[in-house]
């Protein structure tokens, strides 16, 4: 564990590597390439669109498509920003506050060099207006309560799981439930449904606290969220279970639990934005059910996502429970163990 906290702090969080797309509108073609110019040589910016019509900009922030929109006034540019009373309006995704804020003071940064640049400048002109969808306070807090919710019910489950044979083999009960005559699929079944159960209370637990003491919204479809608690459960429960079966001890399967629940902590978005990670980290990630979860949770209680969006972030948490409850039938638990 020790070697695996290094490599993942050493290599993979790297919060320098962050990208931020940014769509661009205006009325002339010409206004949104000269912001596009001088904004193309702010580290980690990365202009997605330009030819945008006025709007556009705001219009792919909100479908995802990128995190800063920038939307241009009529015979608005970097080089000519006095021309027009209107400021020029920014719009921000303020799901990730940390993320895009850092963005967002760079476009300041770039614009505010213009105007002193310029003898000719008497004064600041209109300015820029920032509007932060979504998180409009840019709330830390809501940041990280949507993806509370996973963290809280992984670790729970990944935890039951390990324990669960493991457990039953130092106290001695293993052998008997292996002899009774019911099947490995049974015995898998008779444990994971209870925590399914318990899984799914923990989840709307957290999100009820998040509701009632900090406000956190519930802008989108709240129950296809909840429906998809039951699957991100059983996917961490059964990923335990495969760990049990193969451990020794209960020492041996904490460590493996902790070996699994501490990169997904780091690669998924919770504790550091994920688009600051590098390339193969993020390839990374998207393997775990974690980033999912925390894309669906703040899909549906900050983005206002509907129930159909929502519940596709689960395909892959789904694949997940697939593939480990495939595992966990071609690879049963052995009938004892050696002593």
């Amino acid at each position: 564990m020790p070697a695996l906290q290094v490599l993942l702090f050493g290599y993979a969080i790297r919060p320098g590597a962050a990208v931020v797309t940014v769509a661009i509108a205006a009325p002339a073609p010409a206004n949104a390439d000269d912001i596009a110019r001088r904004l193309r040589s702010e580290p980690g910016l990365v202009v997605a669109s330009t030819r945008l019509k006025p709007g556009g900009a705001a219009r792919a922030v909100r479908q995802g498509q990128a995190l800063i929109g920038i939307e241009v006034p009529a015979l608005r540019s970097f080089a000519n920003p006095l021309q027009v009373q209107q400021p020029l309006r920014v719009v921000v995704d303020g799901t990730n506050a940390a993320l895009t804020d850092a963005a967002v003071a760079r476009i300041e940064a770039a614009y505010w060099r213009e105007i002193t640049g310029r003898s000719d400048m008497a004064d600041s002109g209109p300015g820029i207006r920032i509007d932060r969808l979504y998180n409009a306070q840019g709330r830390a807090d809501w940041t990280f309560l949507p993806a509370l919710i996973g963290v809280t019910v992984m670790i729970a489950m990944v935890m039951l799981g390990a324990l669960s044979v493991a457990r039953e083999r130092e106290a001695g009960t293993w052998e008997g439930l292996a002899a009774l005559p019911i099947s490995v699929a049974e015995i898998l079944v008779g444990k994971l449904l209870p925590c399914l159960v318990i899984g799914t209370v923990q989840g709307v637990l957290v999100l009820t606290i998040g509701r009632l003491l900090f406000d956190l919204p519930a802008r989108g479809s709240v129950v296809a969220l909840v429906a998809l608690l039951p699957v991100f459960a059983g996917a961490h429960y059964v990923l335990g279970y495969v760990i049990s079966v193969r451990a020794r001890t209960q020492l041996a399967a904490l460590q493996g639990a902790v070996a699994f629940y501490l990169p997904a902590m780091l690669l998924s978005g919770f504790l550091y934005p994920f688009d600051t990670l590098p390339n193969w980290a993020r390839m990374i990630g998207n393997l775990f059910p974690l980033a999912h979860m925390i894309r669906a949770a703040r899909a549906a209680l900050l983005q206002g996502a509907g129930a159909e969006a929502v519940l596709a972030h689960g395909f892959p948490i789904l694949a997940f429970l697939v593939v480990g409850i495939a595992i966990a039938l071609i690879a049963p638990p052995p009938r004892s163990i050696d002593p």
